[in-house]
Protein backbone atom coordinates (compact mmCIF):
# COMPACT_ATOMS: atom_id res chain seq x y z
CA UNK A 1 0.00 0.00 0.00
CA UNK A 2 2.48 2.79 0.94
CA UNK A 3 5.64 3.66 -1.31
CA UNK A 4 8.80 5.08 -0.04
CA UNK A 5 7.09 8.18 -1.18
CA UNK A 6 4.23 8.20 0.92
CA UNK A 7 6.77 6.92 4.30
CA UNK A 8 8.95 9.70 3.57
CA UNK A 9 5.91 12.11 3.67
CA UNK A 10 4.77 9.90 6.70
CA UNK A 11 7.70 10.55 8.64
CA UNK A 12 7.66 14.13 8.61
CA UNK A 13 4.34 14.12 10.51
CA UNK A 14 4.08 15.60 13.75
CA UNK A 15 -0.12 14.43 14.44
CA UNK A 16 0.06 15.59 18.37
CA UNK A 17 0.43 19.05 16.88
CA UNK A 18 -2.45 19.00 14.72
CA UNK A 19 -5.79 19.85 15.75
CA UNK A 20 -8.46 22.54 15.58
CA UNK A 21 -9.99 25.88 17.58
CA UNK A 22 -12.15 25.84 19.81
CA UNK A 23 -14.05 28.65 18.27
CA UNK A 24 -16.86 29.53 21.31
CA UNK A 25 -18.79 31.51 18.65
CA UNK A 26 -19.35 27.83 16.93
CA UNK A 27 -20.06 26.40 19.68
CA UNK A 28 -22.50 28.75 21.81
CA UNK A 29 -25.24 26.43 22.28
CA UNK A 30 -23.17 23.73 24.10
CA UNK A 31 -25.07 23.05 27.00
CA UNK A 32 -23.99 25.26 29.69
CA UNK A 33 -23.09 22.95 32.58
CA UNK A 34 -20.99 21.34 30.38
CA UNK A 35 -19.28 24.11 28.93
CA UNK A 36 -17.60 24.51 32.23
CA UNK A 37 -15.36 21.56 31.80
CA UNK A 38 -13.25 23.13 28.46
CA UNK A 39 -13.66 26.86 29.39
CA UNK A 40 -9.97 26.86 29.59
CA UNK A 41 -9.43 25.98 25.77
CA UNK A 42 -12.37 28.84 24.84
CA UNK A 43 -10.74 30.01 21.49
CA UNK A 44 -7.46 28.13 21.48
CA UNK A 45 -5.83 25.44 19.83
CA UNK A 46 -6.64 21.71 20.84
CA UNK A 47 -4.32 19.49 19.54
CA UNK A 48 -3.92 16.23 19.57
CA UNK A 49 -1.98 16.04 22.43
CA UNK A 50 -4.50 18.10 24.43
CA UNK A 51 -7.12 15.49 24.34
CA UNK A 52 -5.07 12.61 24.84
CA UNK A 53 -3.70 14.57 28.56
CA UNK A 54 -7.01 14.63 29.23
CA UNK A 55 -7.70 11.11 28.98
CA UNK A 56 -4.10 10.63 30.79
CA UNK A 57 -5.66 13.00 33.71
CA UNK A 58 -9.03 10.66 33.65
CA UNK A 59 -7.18 7.18 34.11
CA UNK A 60 -4.61 9.07 36.69
CA UNK A 61 -7.83 10.19 38.86
CA UNK A 62 -6.93 13.41 38.43
CA UNK A 63 -9.75 14.00 35.52
CA UNK A 64 -13.23 14.62 34.55
CA UNK A 65 -14.27 11.80 31.94
CA UNK A 66 -16.82 14.15 30.13
CA UNK A 67 -14.01 16.49 29.91
CA UNK A 68 -11.92 13.79 27.97
CA UNK A 69 -15.08 13.37 25.99
CA UNK A 70 -15.97 16.61 25.16
CA UNK A 71 -12.58 17.86 24.18
CA UNK A 72 -12.54 14.83 21.89
CA UNK A 73 -15.87 15.88 20.37
CA UNK A 74 -14.25 19.70 20.00
CA UNK A 75 -10.96 18.22 18.23
CA UNK A 76 -13.43 15.73 15.83
CA UNK A 77 -15.95 18.04 15.00
CA UNK A 78 -13.73 21.34 14.69
CA UNK A 79 -16.02 24.33 13.20
CA UNK A 80 -18.84 22.42 11.38
CA UNK A 81 -21.94 23.98 12.75
CA UNK A 82 -23.50 20.51 13.80
CA UNK A 83 -21.30 19.33 15.64
CA UNK A 84 -22.91 21.19 19.21
CA UNK A 85 -25.95 19.54 17.92
CA UNK A 86 -24.83 16.08 18.22
CA UNK A 87 -22.30 16.79 21.40
CA UNK A 88 -25.39 17.73 23.26
CA UNK A 89 -27.08 14.57 22.15
CA UNK A 90 -24.47 12.77 23.86
CA UNK A 91 -24.22 15.16 26.51
CA UNK A 92 -27.58 15.42 28.09
CA UNK A 93 -28.78 12.15 28.44
CA UNK A 94 -28.15 9.85 31.39
CA UNK A 95 -27.69 7.07 29.56
CA UNK A 96 -25.82 8.13 27.12
CA UNK A 97 -23.07 9.63 29.22
CA UNK A 98 -23.28 6.49 31.69
CA UNK A 99 -22.19 4.55 28.42
CA UNK A 100 -19.47 6.77 27.72
CA UNK A 101 -17.73 6.09 31.42
CA UNK A 102 -18.58 2.02 31.26
CA UNK A 103 -16.89 2.22 27.80
CA UNK A 104 -13.53 3.93 29.15
CA UNK A 105 -13.84 1.61 32.04
CA UNK A 106 -13.36 -1.03 30.11
CA UNK A 107 -10.53 0.97 28.24
CA UNK A 108 -9.18 1.20 31.37
CA UNK A 109 -9.34 -2.59 31.49
CA UNK A 110 -8.34 -3.37 28.56
CA UNK A 111 -11.37 -4.44 26.98
CA UNK A 112 -11.53 -2.43 24.08
CA UNK A 113 -14.47 -4.86 22.50
CA UNK A 114 -16.42 -3.92 25.17
CA UNK A 115 -15.69 -0.86 25.08
CA UNK A 116 -16.61 -0.24 21.14
CA UNK A 117 -19.84 -2.25 21.55
CA UNK A 118 -21.21 -0.11 24.89
CA UNK A 119 -20.18 3.29 22.63
CA UNK A 120 -21.84 2.20 19.55
CA UNK A 121 -24.77 1.69 21.51
CA UNK A 122 -24.65 5.36 21.84
CA UNK A 123 -27.70 6.99 19.47
CA UNK A 124 -25.50 8.32 16.57
CA UNK A 125 -22.15 7.85 17.56
CA UNK A 126 -21.10 6.01 14.75
CA UNK A 127 -17.79 4.51 13.54
CA UNK A 128 -15.91 8.00 12.96
CA UNK A 129 -16.74 9.28 15.92
CA UNK A 130 -16.66 6.08 18.66
CA UNK A 131 -12.95 5.21 16.98
CA UNK A 132 -12.06 8.66 17.64
CA UNK A 133 -12.87 7.98 21.64
CA UNK A 134 -11.07 4.89 20.98
CA UNK A 135 -8.23 6.45 19.77
CA UNK A 136 -7.86 9.00 22.16
CA UNK A 137 -8.77 6.98 25.22
CA UNK A 138 -6.23 4.26 24.28
CA UNK A 139 -3.50 6.81 23.89
CA UNK A 140 -4.48 8.17 27.37
CA UNK A 141 -4.13 4.64 28.97
CA UNK A 142 -0.70 4.30 27.47
CA UNK A 143 -1.72 1.04 25.31
CA UNK A 144 0.93 0.26 22.76
CA UNK A 145 -1.65 -1.05 20.74
CA UNK A 146 -3.69 1.77 20.48
CA UNK A 147 -7.24 2.29 18.71
CA UNK A 148 -7.05 4.58 15.48
CA UNK A 149 -9.52 6.99 13.64
CA UNK A 150 -11.47 5.35 10.92
CA UNK A 151 -13.44 7.75 9.43
CA UNK A 152 -14.37 7.77 5.43
CA UNK A 153 -11.71 10.11 4.50
CA UNK A 154 -9.44 7.35 5.99
CA UNK A 155 -11.21 4.37 4.53
CA UNK A 156 -12.01 6.04 1.14
CA UNK A 157 -7.97 6.36 1.18
CA UNK A 158 -7.21 3.21 1.93
CA UNK A 159 -8.96 2.19 -1.35
CA UNK A 160 -7.73 4.79 -3.66
CA UNK A 161 -4.41 4.10 -3.04
CA UNK A 162 -4.97 1.00 -4.34
CA UNK A 163 -7.00 2.08 -7.16
CA UNK A 164 -7.28 3.71 -10.44
CA UNK A 165 -8.19 7.27 -9.45
CA UNK A 166 -11.78 7.45 -11.59
CA UNK A 167 -12.76 4.41 -8.57
CA UNK A 168 -13.48 7.45 -6.33
CA UNK A 169 -15.89 8.77 -8.85
CA UNK A 170 -17.98 5.10 -9.43
CA UNK A 171 -18.10 3.93 -6.07
CA UNK A 172 -19.18 5.05 -2.49
CA UNK A 173 -16.49 4.20 0.31
CA UNK A 174 -17.57 3.98 3.56
CA UNK A 175 -16.01 2.68 6.83
CA UNK A 176 -17.15 -0.44 8.03
CA UNK A 177 -18.88 -0.45 12.07
CA UNK A 178 -18.56 -3.94 12.74
CA UNK A 179 -16.12 -5.01 15.83
CA UNK A 180 -13.87 -7.59 13.85
CA UNK A 181 -13.34 -5.08 10.63
CA UNK A 182 -12.26 -2.38 12.93
CA UNK A 183 -9.87 -4.63 14.60
CA UNK A 184 -8.42 -5.37 11.56
CA UNK A 185 -8.53 -2.01 10.48
CA UNK A 186 -6.48 -1.19 13.33
CA UNK A 187 -3.98 -4.55 12.80
CA UNK A 188 -3.07 -3.78 9.44
CA UNK A 189 -1.75 0.42 10.17
CA UNK A 190 0.17 -1.34 13.39
CA UNK A 191 1.61 -3.40 10.87
CA UNK A 192 2.45 -1.30 8.60
CA UNK A 193 4.10 1.25 11.22
CA UNK A 194 6.06 -1.77 12.79
CA UNK A 195 7.02 -2.37 8.72
CA UNK A 196 8.36 0.83 7.85
CA UNK A 197 9.25 1.96 11.37
CA UNK A 198 7.08 4.98 11.67
CA UNK A 199 3.64 6.14 14.23
CA UNK A 200 0.63 4.33 13.41
CA UNK A 201 -1.20 7.56 14.42
CA UNK A 202 1.58 9.12 11.40
CA UNK A 203 -0.11 6.80 8.95
CA UNK A 204 -3.51 7.34 9.59
CA UNK A 205 -2.93 11.31 9.19
CA UNK A 206 -1.56 10.71 6.16
CA UNK A 207 -4.26 8.55 4.97
CA UNK A 208 -6.68 11.23 6.63
CA UNK A 209 -5.03 13.93 4.40
CA UNK A 210 -5.77 12.40 1.12
CA UNK A 211 -7.44 13.85 -1.28
CA UNK A 212 -9.02 12.36 -4.01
Amino acid sequence: MLSQSHVSQIKKLSPHATGCVYKTAIWKNLNAEHKELVRDFENKMVSRADVVKAYEEYYAGNGDYLRAFLLTMIWGFSDNGYGTFRTNSYITIPTHTERVRTALEAVGKNDIVRAFKVLKSIKGLGISYLSKVLFFATKGKGLTDYCLVFDIRVARALVMLNAPAFVNDIINVMPSDKWENYRKYNEMIHNYAMQYQVDAEAIELFLFNQKF
